[in-house]
C-alpha cells in the first residue's frame, strides 16, 4: 500500500517535469527522505526535485518511518536528517541498510560528531555524512556521488578522523560491539544489531579486552572512551 508520503514516479509525471511521449528518458535517481522537522523536509525536497535526473519518491519523519519506506520503495539513496535530540545516526544508517540493501545512506548531522562516532557510522553502513549547514550544490553533488556507488564526506569531518590517528589497536568490528554493549546491550542483542552470532561478538569483546590489557568489558569501555576510540 502506498503512504501519503510516498511518491511514484508515474504520478509525478503528470506535472510535466517528465515527458510521457516521445524519447525515453533514464529513470531518475529514486531519493528517500527522512526528517523530523517537516519544513526542512518539504524545502530539502523541493531542491532535489528541480534537477532532472533525481526524484524523491518517499519521505518520513522518524527512523521506523524510514526503514519501512526504504523496504517498499527501495531507493537508490536514503538522505536521513539527524536532530541534537536524535543522535543515533549510525543505528537509522543501518536499519535501512537491512531493509533495502543496495541503498546509499546520507546522513546529514547537525554538529560536527565526535570520532568514534563518525567510525561507527561508516562500520554500520552510512557511505555519506554531511552537516546540515552543506550547500545546495554540495549536497546535489553528494547525492548524484552516492547514486554511483560513490563516498562523500565532509571535509571538516575527515580533518578530524586525520587529526585523532588510527582507533587504537581495535578494529572497526570491535568498536562497534563495544559501542552496542556500552549502551547497555546484552551479547543477544548486540548479535541482533550487528548482524551477527553471539559468539562472534563474544570473540570481539575477548580480543577488545585483551588489546587493552582491560580487567574486563567495562573497564574495555571505559579504557576506549578515554582515548577517544569509543
Amino acid at each position: 500500500m502506498t503512504t501519503a508520503l510516498e511518491r511514484p514516479l508515474e504520478q509525478r509525471a503528470t506535472t510535466g517535469r517528465f515527458p510521457l511521449t516521445g524519447a525515453v528518458a533514464a529513470d531518475p535517481v529514486g531519493i528517500l527522505l527522512a526528517d523530523g522537522h517537516h519544513l526542512f523536509r518539504s524545502g530539502l525536497g523541493a531542491l532535489l526535485d528541480r534537477e532532472e535526473d533525481l526524484a524523491v519518491v518517499a519521505e518520513a519523519a522518524r527512523g521506523e518511518e524510514a526503514a519501512a519506506a526504504a523496504a517498499r520503495v527501495r531507493p537508490a539513496v536514503a538522505v536521513l536528517g539527524l536532530e541534537p535530540e536524535q543522535p543515533d545516526g549510525p543505528a537509522l544508517a543501518r536499519q535501512v541498510q537491512q531493509a533495502a540493501p543496495g541503498t546509499a545512506v546520507l546522513l546529514l548531522v547537525p554538529a560536527l560528531p565526535r570520532t568514534a562516532e563518525l567510525r561507527r557510522a561508516l562500520v554500520e553502513g552510512a557511505t555519506g555524512v554531511l552537516l546540515k549547514d552543506v550547500q545546495a550544490a554540495a549536497l546535489i553533488a553528494a547525492v548524484r556521488e552516492l547514486a554511483r556507488g560513490g563516498r562523500v564526506y565532509d571535509p571538516r569531518l575527515v580533518l578530524d578522523v586525520v587529526r585523532s590517528g588510527q582507533a587504537g589497536p581495535l578494529s572497526r568490528r570491535e568498536l562497534a560491539v563495544l559501542g552496542e554493549i556500552a549502551e547497555g546491550s546484552t551479547v543477544r542483542e548486540a548479535a541482533a544489531a550487528l548482524s551477527l552470532s553471539p559468539g562472534t561478538v563474544r570473540n570481539y569483546v575477548s580480543a577488545a579486552i585483551a588489546k587493552t590489557r582491560a580487567r574486563n568489558r567495562c573497564d574495555a569501555i571505559r579504557i576506549a572512551r578515554e582515548c577517544g576510540w569509543l
